[in-house]
């Protein structure tokens, strides 16, 4: 079970790469969540924790990505439905960052889909951070769908969340639907 000034230093440095890209810092900054950071507290590390001022009603779906643990969790209300490994932005640049926050479901595309910037087809599309256009797919493939990257479990990724079993993310997600990433 973490700590209170565990969680809150495994948040600021979750979210460093927002304040000024992902250069050392001397001196801990204070940093602004899109809820209060006892909401977090008061689950005690439990799974699904979501902040209940956020979250809604208790039976209400959502997904959850954790990018200490690189995990995706698909929730209904405190409770975790499924749980995946996944892999998220390598974070060496804000590019490649998957960025911390709540986001909602903004489109979903079956595939396959041609990314042509890194010359790879990914089926499963659910995006849900329009700004970094970053979302959820499966791992990435060749034009013939053989796997060209299959590391899960480590931030590799070019900012999307990929996971093995993205058909099962893209089947739970609803348009609207919360994502917490953090």
């Amino acid at each position: 079970m973490l700590r209170r000034p565990v969680l809150r230093m495994a948040v600021i440095l979750a979210l460093a790469g927002l304040m000024g890209g992902c250069a050392r810092r001397t001196q801990p900054q204070e940093l602004s969540l899109p809820f209060p950071m006892s909401d977090v507290e008061q689950g005690q590390g439990l799974p699904c924790t979501f902040p209940q001022d956020v979250r809604g009603s208790p039976a209400e779906r959502w997904i959850e990505v954790s990018l200490s643990d690189q995990l995706v969790r698909l929730c209904e209300g405190s409770q975790i439905a499924r749980e995946y490994q996944a892999a998220t932005g390598a974070a060496d640049r804000p590019e490649t960052t998957t960025f911390p926050g709540l986001f909602a479901v903004h489109n979903k595309n079956k595939g396959p889909v041609y990314l042509s910037q890194f010359d790879v087809y990914v089926t499963d599309w659910v995006g849900f951070d329009q700004e970094h256009a970053n979302g959820f797919h499966s791992l990435p493939k060749d034009k013939i769908g053989r796997v060209l990257d299959d590391r899960l479990g480590q931030p590799v990724s070019h900012g999307c969340v990929r996971t093995a079993q993205s058909a099962a993310v893209y089947d739970f997600a609803v348009i609207g639907m919360k994502v917490w990433v953090h």
